[in-house]
């Protein structure tokens, strides 16, 4: 299954100011001060948003595509100084299958980068 999760992380007024906006509720969170799981303690607060989930390279992109351009018609952004956000996009494949691509337009990194969007992709 192929997934993408937006990751947003910073300061606790600008992730409220962000989180009132978003199109969907964040599906988990975490406080400064928490620790994860391998031990460190968290620097800052932060949640996770499911964008989607598919099978199909294609339909996650445009479901991915929907997501960002419901947060751009909010006038959500993420290029402030106190948050930071990543769209983390996952592959998972059967062994000796091949890894599907993921291809994205110019026009969808030029949005990344315009909303403040780092761009995550792991097999």
């Amino acid at each position: 299954m192929n997934i993408a999760t937006l990751k947003v992380h910073g300061g606790d007024e600008g992730l409220a100011d962000v989180r009132d906006g978003l199109p969907s509720e964040p599906h988990g969170d975490w406080q400064k001060g928490d620790v994860k799981s391998d031990g460190r303690v968290r620097i800052d607060s932060g949640f996770y948003v499911s964008i989607g989930t598919d099978q199909n390279p294609d339909e996650l992109l445009k479901q991915i595509r929907h997501y960002l351009a419901e947060c751009e018609a909010r006038g959500i952004h993420f290029e402030r100084a106190d948050v930071a956000a990543e769209l983390r996009v996952s592959f998972s494949t059967e062994q000796g299958a091949a890894t599907p691509s993921l291809d994205f337009a110019l026009s969808d990194l030029a949005l990344l980068v315009q909303m403040g969007i780092n761009l995550s992709i792991t097999p």
